[in-house]
């Protein structure tokens, strides 16, 4: 006799994985790339180029949009097949979204203002 009400094989961790990217994976994104434009400022400085803090926010944003895609498609497929996480995948491609407005925000003063100020 079955215990679960759900049918056999509905929870996919691999799905899962592909929403908590989302969830938890764009953030770490974000501080890794605002972390490495502090360590690198005293570089930009010296140099008087911005590009020192502006290359790194650039790739981490596409890094973050590549995932933002990849999360879209995990919540696609909770959509598609039932799964009974349709929430999560919501969560997790809203949290993706803020993340590259998040990065836009962050990008501006970066390539407006003087590296030493």
């Amino acid at each position: 006799m079955p215990s679960s009400t759900s049918r056999h094989g509905s929870f996919d961790r691999g799905r899962l994985a592909l929403v908590f990217a989302g969830i938890v994976g764009t953030p770490l994104i974000w501080l890794a790339a605002l972390q490495t434009g502090y360590t690198l400022a005293y570089q930009a400085c010296d140099d008087r180029s911005n590009s020192w803090v502006v290359v790194p926010i650039v790739t981490a944003l596409a890094a973050v949009i590549a995932v933002t895609a990849v999360v879209n498609r995990g919540r696609a497929r909770f959509a598609r097949d039932r799964a009974p996480m349709p929430l999560l995948g919501w969560i997790g491609l809203g949290m993706a979204a803020l993340m590259i407005v998040s990065m836009v925000a962050t990008a501006i003063p970066l390539m407006i203002l003087h590296p030493c100020d």
